[in-house]
């Protein structure tokens, strides 16, 4: 299986983190991966076999050709399916509402099909993505399909929303919703509102995803630790709550987590 990554060129970069390509050989064997929960809303092309997901309920489906996935509370196990070929666009926290026109938390915990919500201006998408061959031919598709679709939210959203976000990464997720309110002058009413429509979490969720994120950067650092210093050093009040929370994120418990991904690095570039 190979992977490449590749920027976002001009405006885009502003609101896109990178572009990642996937593609594993017909003759190989598939690969079966846990998508644990991230910060960012995710596109996802495919050119060639699409992906199947294996949810915590036992539903099995075929993903999409396209899709946009909203935050999610909890994991999945996708498998390649034959011959692999898919482009992730990796958007900022701050990025994808500024190219949909609807409350991104009407996605969240969802991955939909791209063409319900374009029809057939995503299928001629699929189609010249299938036709052109090289990755700088496959990103311009892309990019131009984005462009189209740039929509910015208003200015004093975007920076208040910033802000927020910049807050919740300074204390790591150990901070209130109601402190984060008083924080950036505005009721926790209507922080909620523009959280859910342009992140696609409230700050509740938002900050609580965070701190698991956070939890899984301790983890790649400090790997000598025990696991009720984990806890702690991550805001949680007990044990039982860190391990009931790390298990609704990743689908394991802590002390499974590290038996399991040993070397875990949250950093390393990966779709």
């Amino acid at each position: 299986m190979n992977f490449q990554i590749v920027q976002p060129t001009g405006l885009l970069k502003n609101y896109i983190k990178y572009y990642c390509f996937m593609e594993s050989g017909i003759h190989e064997e598939n690969v079966v991966e846990r998508v644990i929960p991230t910060e960012n809303i995710q596109l996802m092309f495919h050119y060639k076999n699409p992906f199947v997901v294996y949810q915590p309920n036992d539903i099995i489906t075929k993903q999409p050709r396209s899709i946009i996935s909203g935050l999610s509370s909890s994991y999945s196990d996708v498998s390649t399916f034959g011959e692999a070929g898919v482009i992730f666009v990796m958007f900022h926290p701050v990025g994808a509402c500024h190219f949909f026109n609807f409350p991104l938390s009407e996605i969240e915990n969802q991955s939909i099909d791209l063409s319900d919500i374009f029809n057939r201006e995503i299928k001629q998408v699929e189609e010249t993505l299938y036709i052109k061959k090289t990755v700088k031919e496959k990103v311009s598709v892309i990019e131009d399909f984005l462009l189209k679709k740039y929509s910015p939210i208003l200015s004093c959203d975007n920076l208040l929303i910033l802000k927020g976000v910049e807050i919740i990464k300074h204390y790591k997720g150990q901070i209130t919703a109601v402190n984060l309110s008083s924080r950036l002058s505005i009721t926790s009413k209507s922080l909620e509102r523009k959280f859910s429509g342009n992140l696609g979490k409230t700050p509740k969720q938002y900050i609580k995803l965070i701190r698991f994120q956070e939890t899984l950067l301790d983890f790649s650092i400090n790997k000598e630790i025990n696991l009720t210093e984990y806890a702690y050093r991550n805001g949680y009040f007990d044990q039982s709550h860190f391990i009931k929370d790390f298990k609704t994120y990743s689908g394991f418990t802590p002390k499974e987590f590290i038996a399991k991904y040993p070397d875990y690095n949250i950093n390393a570039d990966s779709c």
